[in-house]
């Protein structure tokens, strides 16, 4: 190879990044939000647009707080976020159709290490965010002995959220989440 054809291919191979550079940068940007939190392959793929969730309420072991979250994972789900009015709608009929349907069961929101200031443990992302959805009984949060940091469903019926002792024994609420592409 002489010198010019030399010249030639750097030219080419820098031209080919410059060009993969602007692919990447520009085509996908359009495309990706920025607090998308989304996994799903690469971010020039149109991620989904809409989610669908299934519950599955777990009456037979009473777990703590953080044995409840491990468990859902265990078995492939995660302990239940509840984002919005269409979630504690699928929530209440889940539960309806259970083997028990007086709670409390966890769910996933904590604010443990952030008195106030709840997540749900399986996205890791604020309860409310981007949906403004809460669903707290009246009076609650309360952190009743400065140590209630785990969410509850069910306590006074319904789905309305209570926070509780992370150490208590409860049965808990998983859900399954799945993309539905369009």
């Amino acid at each position: 190879m002489n010198s010019f054809q030399s010249t030639r291919m750097k030219i080419i191979i820098s031209l080919l990044c410059v060009i993969c550079f602007m692919l990447v940068t520009n085509l996908c940007s359009p495309i990706v939000d920025e607090d998308d939190s989304s996994s799903f392959g690469s971010p020039c793929l149109q991620p989904p647009m809409k989610f669908k969730k299934r519950y599955f309420v777990h009456n037979y072991n009473h777990l703590t707080f953080l044995e409840a979250w491990r468990q859902c994972h265990a078995i492939g789900h995660r302990l239940a976020t509840i984002t919005s009015e269409e979630d504690s709608q699928l929530l209440q009929e889940t539960i309806v159709n259970s083997t028990n349907t007086k709670g409390p069961w966890y769910i996933g929101g904590t604010d443990l290490g952030n008195e106030g200031h709840f997540i749900w443990i399986s996205t890791n992302t604020p309860v409310g965010h981007k949906t403004g959805y809460f669903n707290f009984s009246p009076g609650q949060p309360d952190n009743a002995g400065a140590n209630e940091h785990c969410l509850e469903i069910g306590r006074w019926g319904g789905v309305e959220w209570n926070d509780v002792h992370c150490h208590a024994k409860s049965r808990y609420i998983c859900e399954s989440v799945s993309p539905i592409w369009s």
